[in-house]
């Protein structure tokens, strides 16, 4: 994708996991308790929120969660993840406050279907530190190794419904050491409060054209340095068009192109990102 000035850049439809899909734990939970829910909406928020703290228990999140391959203490600690996550009355609070918008109209189901705290992922995610940030943004990348070509492929082409998306993710976490998983769920979990107070953390519009002419020409050395570097410019020219495995091939190498920056460029270049 060359622009006017023949730069190779990422085109605003490009789809990248490289910021969170909300863990369709939180819809799915939402869904199963909908009626219970709406009713509960016509009587307080502080209902609601207690409601939310007792979802994990009964709803029938474990089944789901060993059908995707959790076991022993990887499953202890994805339950324990959602419990830390559902009773935190700060970001509770978000999800009734969204939920009673949703019952009375003011919120369309469209916007529901991206998951209740998915905002707060985005705009979370960019006050982290550094290194949160790094980790966070490298265990999105190390998701597409863990899952087939083609299913990386449709995530990247932004093409795969969300309750496969959930399911091929949460089959992918799986994979990840029990050590990893546990930091991976501390961010999260700090991302999302954080992102209920604050707004993202956006570039100036100067530093928004820096940063994407620095990528572009990053991407474009890497691009040239591979022996299918024809291939690869014609697959990130026509994302949508590519075949699964080579839009799979592009995403990792953009994401590794970003991944690879330090200090004040990756910070910026993960800003980008976020918006992108």
């Amino acid at each position: 994708m060359l622009d006017a000035s023949n730069r190779l850049v990422p085109e605003g439809s490009y789809h990248m996991p490289l910021k969170p899909l909300i863990a369709a734990v939180f819809l799915g939970l939402v869904t199963m308790a909908g009626v219970g829910m709406a009713q509960t909406a016509r009587e307080s928020r502080e209902e609601i929120i207690d409601l939310l703290g007792r979802l994990p228990d009964i709803a029938p999140l474990r089944d789901q969660l060993i059908e995707q391959g959790f076991r022993g203490e990887k499953l202890a600690l994805v339950e324990e993840h959602t419990r830390l996550m559902m009773n935190d009355r700060v970001v509770a609070g978000y999800i009734a406050d969204r939920l009673i918008a949703l019952y009375d109209g003011d919120l369309s189901a469209g916007v529901a279907t991206e998951g209740l705290v998915a905002p707060l992922y985005d705009s979370g995610v960019t006050h982290l530190s550094l290194p949160e940030m790094r980790f966070f943004h490298q265990m999105q990348r190390a998701l597409l190794d863990a899952m087939s070509q083609r299913n990386c492929g449709l995530i990247v082409k932004g093409q795969m419904r969300p309750q496969r998306m959930e399911d091929t993710l949460g089959r992918a976490e799986t994979r990840f050491s029990l050590k990893t998983l546990r930091t991976y769920y501390r961010i999260q979990r700090k991302a999302v409060r954080l992102g209920v107070t604050r707004a993202p953390r956006q570039l100036s519009p100067r530093d928004h054209a820096r940063t994407e002419r620095r990528i572009a020409q990053a991407l474009r050395e890497r691009v040239q340095s591979q022996e299918n570097s024809r291939g690869l410019t014609r697959t990130l020219d026509n994302l949508a068009g590519a075949r699964p495995a080579a839009a799979c091939a592009a995403g990792k190498l953009f994401a590794d192109v970003i991944l690879e920056m330090e200090g004040k460029d990756l910070r910026q270049a993960l800003l980008y990102l976020g918006r992108l």
